[in-house]
């Protein structure tokens, strides 16, 4: 239950609900006639929001994870025994969808597949449970990752299945207990660069000998423009991944789930 409420509470804990929060709470202390303080909290609110809706921002937030281990193409890439792709970016045939579709950061499908075809490693493990209550599907990411595997032409007996994770930390134990039961010690791990730094600890916590193999890259160099100056909803979305992630890393800190 734990991982359910977790991922139905980050949005509470994103720039958005902060800045949403401080504007409701504004709002009640302006109708109880505590006008300055619900003015000012309200101002906070949006000068918030406007904060985090900055390019300037975003990149800056979102870089400095992505930034921390470098990133190969698959022919470059190592050697290992096995591929882990972590889940989360699916979405399943749920009506009236009829196929599996594909939503933010399935760049990790697609680099785990020319992992496996540039001969990296014989084997793709895939990481991922259902969460029913949030999509309504019982199909699990790593089912779902295997439909579209299959549907790309790579034949399913290269494919292990580990369909009972919920987050991050279930992801790593999970694979540990896949890779001791067939002898696999060392594995490619292909996950977000953002969501790299965490993914890499919660493994090697396992005792999982780790190669990052990260993907999904949202921050690029670009020249100066006037145009960066004015705050969108990217920049927003770019600030939120980046927080969600700091905030992860504290929360498993905490529970001792990383070192």
């Amino acid at each position: 239950m734990f991982p359910i409420i977790a991922k139905m509470l980050l949005p509470l804990l994103a720039p958005l609900g902060w800045g949403l929060g401080l504007c409701c709470i504004g709002f009640l202390l302006y109708l109880r006639r505590r006008r300055v303080y619900g003015q000012g909290c309200i101002l906070l609110g949006i000068t918030l929001l406007l904060v985090f809706s900055s390019p300037w921002v975003g990149d800056a937030l979102l870089g400095a994870l992505e930034r921390e281990y470098a990133v190969l193409s698959a022919v470059d890439s190592p050697n290992a025994d096995a591929i882990v792709v972590l889940g989360g970016v699916t979405v399943p045939p749920v009506s009236p969808r009829v196929e599996v579709e594909i939503g933010g950061g399935g760049d990790r499908l697609l680099h785990g597949l020319r992992l496996y075809r540039a001969g990296k490693a014989p084997v793709l493990i895939f990481s991922g449970g259902a969460l029913t209550q949030l999509t309504g599907s019982t199909m699990s990411e790593a089912q779902q990752f295997l439909r579209l595997t299959v549907e790309s032409g790579v034949d399913s007996t290269v494919v292990v299945l580990e369909g009972d994770s919920r987050n991050t930390y279930e992801n790593a134990l999970y694979t540990r207990q896949i890779l001791e039961k067939h002898g696999w010690r060392e594995v490619l791990l292909v996950t977000s660069a953002s969501h790299m730094r965490r993914a890499i600890a919660v493994f090697r916590a396992q005792g999982i000998a780790v190669i990052p193999a990260p993907t999904d890259i949202r921050v690029v160099p670009r020249a100066f423009s006037f145009f960066r100056l004015l705050p969108t909803v990217t920049a927003l979305e770019k600030s939120s991944i980046a927080i969600k992630e700091y905030i992860g890393w504290w929360i498993y800190r905490m529970l001792g789930w990383i070192q």
